[in-house]
């Protein structure tokens, strides 16, 4: 339970304790490395699609507005947890806090989160705006992609709490 408890900079604190503890024996298993990489390549096949479908540059307008930003900027405590920093941290990711306002997430910085492995809320929020702009085909195409990450996300977490706990 202390894996989903706390604010952004405690989860990060206790992931980094798990990453300097067992970072090494957690990538010599060939599952979890094997994961990583197909892990990170859902991230660049549900990133090249957003691309397409002009995300950036629509979530960049509402970015640009007063209190705009990540549609679950001020979710960001309760959004991340433990394993999950840690997964981007066995993926090479160099996870800080970049903010600490303690109102918006610590992890979205000036040009977007800086998680690879983002949590399900971040992923699957689509605003109104979003939906009305893209055709049923991209959203179609988004939803897979993103079920797909999400799957081998929670396949990798699987597999990270049981070596943890066998170790």
């Amino acid at each position: 339970s202390s894996a989903y408890c706390g604010n952004g900079p405690e989860k990060l604190a206790r992931a980094e304790r798990l990453f300097l503890q067992s970072g090494r024996m957690l990538l010599a298993r060939n599952g979890i490395r094997n994961t990583l990489v197909s892990l990170q390549e859902a991230v660049k096949n549900l990133d090249a699609h957003m691309l397409t479908m002009e995300m950036g540059k629509n979530c960049g307008v509402c970015a640009a507005l007063p209190g705009g930003g990540c549609c679950s900027a001020y979710m960001g405590h309760e959004n991340n947890d433990v394993l999950q920093l840690l997964m981007n941290m066995l993926a090479g990711v160099a996870v800080s806090c970049v903010r600490d306002d303690e109102v918006d997430c610590c992890f979205l910085a000036e040009n977007g989160c800086i998680l690879s492995f983002k949590p399900i809320f971040c992923l699957n929020y689509l605003c109104e705006r979003i939906q009305k702009e893209s055709t049923v085909a991209a959203l179609a195409v988004l939803e897979e992609r993103t079920g797909r990450l999400l799957r081998i996300q929670v396949e990798l977490e699987g597999l990270i709490i049981s070596a943890l706990q066998s170790s």
